[in-house]
């Protein structure tokens, strides 16, 4: 297992902490782990299957093996897999006490990259009776003294005009005690006038927040400009942070467009930026 180093960064949360776990490969990702001011456990994403789930279990041994409440933010390997790997073991032992997610339709995603690990993660879901919420825009789930607020779910009727996955994700508004952080997981520029006729511009302004599809080709910086964030985090690995394609010893500019993202927020007054480049970091 590779072992990364933990940065603590004090953001002034009032209680409960985040957890931002880096991948334990060379594949992006996304994995959230927070401990709620009363002990429940909440994570966000967690990861791909044969990378990043043996490292995600044993953070969720060290909370007693028990999950209050998991968001999946959409339906993709680097986001379900290390869930769906556990739930796939004869011995699984975690307790989900809620599971929220909403996909589009298995015919739909059949016609994307992922149908397959798709499949399996509501086979398993259905295999273990987890309870399931379906969360719908507007809506706030309580859960440990912390409030969740679903800003925007994926509707149908936009389906169609998606050109993938990324761009039906649910986003979600999370409140610390004192912090709020927007977790816009791989949200695509494509989906943004759907997301603000669900949640409008001001729901939008927040200090933290998570940078949209590793930070690289998500959003358009119109869309930043609403938020108007002073901390970053980004499930972006060092070679996609820098944008850097290593060959044969060799370094050369890779085609991800991050360091145009991180121009963006520079220009825009981000007052800090972590990533995975930095390992493990616990805000609190």
């Amino acid at each position: 297992m590779i072992v990364l180093k933990l940065t603590k960064v004090d953001l002034n949360l009032g209680g409960g902490t985040l957890l931002q776990v880096a991948n334990r490969s060379h594949t992006q990702m996304m994995s959230y782990v927070i401990d709620c001011p009363d002990g429940s456990v909440v994570v966000i994403d967690g990861g791909n299957a044969n990378e990043d789930s043996d490292h995600l279990y044993s953070l969720l041994c060290e909370r007693d093996k028990t999950v209050d409440l998991w968001f999946i933010t959409h339906a993709h390997s680097d986001h379900l897999g290390a869930l769906t790997k556990m739930m796939e073991r004869a011995n699984f032992d975690i307790e989900i006490r809620n599971l929220c997610y909403s996909f589009p339709t298995l015919e739909w995603l059949s016609k994307k990259e992922d149908f397959e690990i798709n499949r399996r993660f509501l086979e398993q879901v259905e295999q273990h009776q987890i309870h399931v919420i379906t969360p719908a825009a507007g809506e706030s789930i309580l859960c440990g003294g912390m409030s969740f607020e679903i800003l925007s779910v994926p509707q149908e009727a936009d389906w169609d005009k998606y050109t993938d996955i990324n761009s039906s994700g649910i986003i979600l508004l999370v409140h610390f005690p004192k912090q709020d952080v927007l977790f816009l997981g791989d949200m695509h520029y494509e989906a943004q006038e759907d997301v603000l006729r669900q949640t409008g511009a001001s729901k939008l302004r927040c200090d933290i927040v998570q940078m949209a599809h590793h930070g690289q080709d998500g959003v358009d910086r119109s869309f930043y400009e609403l938020i108007r964030p002073k901390v970053c985090l980004y499930t972006a690995p060092d070679w996609l942070w820098e944008n850097v394609i290593y060959k044969d010893g060799q370094s050369q500019p890779g085609p991800w467009k991050t360091l145009e993202t991180r121009r963006w927020m520079e220009e825009l007054g981000v007052e800090a930026s972590y990533s995975f480049a930095d390992g493990d970091c616990l805000f609190y």
